[in-house]
């Protein structure tokens, strides 16, 4: 079986692991310096990305120790996204649609890639801002070849319901890296891409586990265990 790989994925997970371990803070610190050249329409989008995932993805949590122990739920990027808009659509959303995509991929963590003149556009604004590789652009006819990419992560698109089923059963099909599917079918409200647990879509979470009794614990077994003998 042939193992498909673009270019593009090999360099986004060059960089990814440095953009993800910046964290939100760090992330923010450079996304932020470019709203300044997007609309009006487009920079509300976008800071309220940026806030939301200060909100929602910013710190740590730490959860309850039922036994003792100290659990710490942290979140991460998932990897390299395509970020992409079905052709035939048409609205004055669309771009608007198109930023919060790009916003809360890159603010959660991912590396993006991005398609046709309009993604080629976002790039030009954005990329002296965020490190090589953090953002790249791919003609239309490239697209399919991104989305059967072993080593993506993600497909982020604003289209139509026909097109999310066709998707959806597209990425269930392909080998690789379980590839998740971000859809936005609604043009004109943007609901999804608008809501709070939109960010979530993005990342993956991670707890970390420090047993503080085990310790004291295995030193009273050793104890027992020496006197019984």
């Amino acid at each position: 079986m042939t193992i498909v790989k673009p270019i593009q994925i090999e360099v986004a997970n060059q960089a990814f692991e440095a953009w993800d371990h910046l964290g939100v803070s760090g992330r923010a610190e450079c996304l932020e310096q470019a709203i300044f050249s997007l609309s009006h329409t487009q920079a509300s989008m976008a800071r309220w990305q940026i806030e939301n995932a200060k909100h929602e993805i910013g710190e740590d949590l730490l959860m309850p120790g039922p036994t003792g122990e100290s659990n710490t739920l942290s979140t991460h990027g998932r990897g390299a996204f395509l970020i992409a808009v079905q052709s035939s659509l048409s609205g004055d959303n669309l771009s608007v649609g198109l930023i919060g995509q790009v916003f809360a991929a890159l603010i959660a963590g991912n590396p993006i890639i991005t398609v046709g003149p309009e993604g080629q556009a976002i790039m030009d604004q954005m990329s002296k801002y965020v490190p090589e590789g953090i953002i790249q652009n791919v003609a239309e006819s490239a697209q399919e070849s991104i989305i059967d990419a072993t080593d993506l992560a993600g497909v982020a698109i604003i289209c139509d319901a026909d097109r999310a089923k066709h998707l959806n059963k597209q990425l269930a099909q392909k080998s690789g890296l379980l590839c998740q599917l971000v859809e936005e079918t609604n043009v004109q409200a943007l609901t999804t891409i608008a809501a709070p647990h939109y960010i979530l879509r993005f990342v993956t979470e991670q707890t970390v586990s420090n047993n503080t009794t085990a310790i004291g614990g295995n030193a009273t077994l050793l104890e027992l265990g020496s006197k019984a003998e």
